[in-house]
């Protein structure tokens, strides 16, 4: 039976490690997922937020055109109020109907003269009459100045009648074109009441996405953690492996040296008994065989 081969820790770390870098590296990628889903969200309600801020633009222009004819139609009004009020004094003012008088004593007058001229009077009654006559010309005087005034009075009266109908149909003039003005700005309320809601529902998916992906991005950061710490620990085995393989080339160097030493001094033993064996040879003082 063939034992299965375990593994170093060495081998056991460095899985880990790898383990820990895919791991990383799919929560980094779903982070960005979440983030590129956030970002195009942003922008689709930044798209949206401008619309709106393009139609509040056109509201504000719509209600202040609305306030200004406003203002244009109460100051019209004021003015025609004010003629309504200086006509009714002009017409409280004492005067008589001057200009019927003035007629009748003309005619009046034309009788006496075509009486004067035409009937045969004595001189008491031509005196009178011409009393009669004078008198009622200095009334005519009187009534022609009077019926001056009072046509003046009309003209004026009817010049404010004229004034106050163009003030107040410029009035009514101004109030439409501010009814108007309104009508569009509510039109305009209508339109951003389409849109705000879409904003809302927009700003909370992306908040969300924006959540998942801190989510996402804390964790790839503890696991980022981990790989840093596992990287320390694989480091220092590898180091620890490294000095334990230095340590032992050194011992097998030792021990090389060792034993070369050994057999080359064995080899100057050797040597140097053979040379004594020789020279004893020589001198006889070995005998081999024997």
């Amino acid at each position: 039976m063939v034992r299965k081969k375990s593994l170093s820790e060495l081998d056991q770390a460095e899985i880990k490690l790898q383990t820990l870098f895919e791991k990383r590296g799919a929560l980094n990628q779903e982070a960005s997922v979440f983030r590129q889903e956030r970002d195009l969200i942003h922008e689709a309600k930044r798209e949206i937020t401008g619309r709106i801020r393009e139609i509040r633009v056109r509201r504000m222009e719509h209600i202040a055109d609305a306030r200004g004819h406003r203002d244009k139609r109460n100051e019209l009004q004021r003015r025609g109020k004010e003629f309504i009020e200086v006509k009714r004094k002009l017409r409280g003012q004492s005067y008589r109907s001057a200009g019927e008088e003035f007629r009748q004593m003309k005619r009046q007058i034309d009788d006496l003269e075509f009486r004067q001229q035409t009937a045969t009077l004595s001189l008491s009654d031509e005196n009178k009459l011409l009393d009669t006559l004078k008198s009622k010309m200095r009334r005519l005087s009187e009534l022609e100045a009077l019926k001056i005034g009072e046509d003046r009075l009309a003209a004026e009266v009817m010049d404010l009648d004229a004034e106050i109908t163009n003030l107040f149909a410029a009035a009514d003039l101004e109030h439409r074109a501010a009814q108007e003005a309104s009508e569009k700005a509510r039109e305009l309320d209508s339109e951003m009441d389409v849109f705000i809601p879409q904003v809302s529902a927009l700003a909370l998916e992306g908040d969300h996405k924006h959540e998942a992906y801190l989510e996402a991005k804390a964790r790839a950061d503890e696991v980022h953690a981990k790989i840093v710490a596992m990287r320390e620990k694989v480091l220092a085995v590898r180091e620890t492996q490294r000095a334990e393989r230095r340590e032992a080339r050194e011992l097998l160097k030792a021990q090389n040296r060792s034993v070369r030493r050994n057999l080359f001094d064995e080899k100057m033993l050797e040597e140097s008994a053979n040379d004594a064996l020789r020279a004893l040879l020589q001198k006889g003082r070995v005998e081999i065989g024997r």
